[in-house]
């Protein structure tokens, strides 16, 4: 018996040894030498990317849950609107963009890009079809974050009237009821 407990002792320290030889031998080199440090690094970049664009983080700008919203781009006007109030994630939701003079985005396909300032909830976009002069509508959904962050931003982009040109963009900081 006792003969037998040694065997399987060997056997067992044996495999042990050769699961670390191969661990140490096979291992990958780390993609970045600190990994927390790099998520640091991103989380800032993130961050003055977040307030370059819309501002620091502040309270919403918009009330889309009362009605629409509206933003001056250079000569324009951009409105948005959403059907489905109050404001809830998880749900369809109708997303509308005006714009006046409605010749100052092309008469083609737009899209809304929803963030979140500060977390990355994954790319969440919504389909603009154009439906009459200077309106589109599209369908989409904002997600529910796990931490409980209700703020979002619906950054509308539009086509640009002629080659070479920027299209017209505006953002909307809004909150979502739950």
């Amino acid at each position: 018996m006792k003969a037998l407990i040694a065997f399987v002792t060997v056997v067992v320290l044996g495999a042990v040894a050769v699961v670390i030889y191969v661990g140490s031998h096979g291992a990958e080199p780390t993609v970045v030498a600190d990994p927390y440090e790099a998520g640091l690094r991103y989380d800032e970049a993130r961050h003055a990317h977040d307030v370059a664009a819309v501002g620091p983080r502040s309270a919403p700008t918009c009330q889309l849950s009362r009605g629409p919203c509206a933003r001056s781009v250079g000569a324009a006007t951009v409105t948005l609107d959403v059907d489905g109030r109050p404001l809830r994630t998880m749900r369809d939701l109708v997303f509308s963009v005006r714009v006046s003079p409605p010749g100052a985005a092309a008469s083609r396909d737009g899209r809304i890009a929803l963030v979140m300032p500060g977390m990355y909830m994954g790319e969440n976009r919504v389909a603009l079809t154009l439906v009459g002069a200077g309106q589109w509508r599209g369908r989409g959904v904002i997600v529910r974050c796990p931490t409980g962050n209700r703020t979002w931003i619906a950054e509308v982009e539009l086509p640009a009237t002629t080659t070479g040109q920027q299209p017209l963009a505006a953002s909307f900081r809004f909150e979502v009821e739950e």
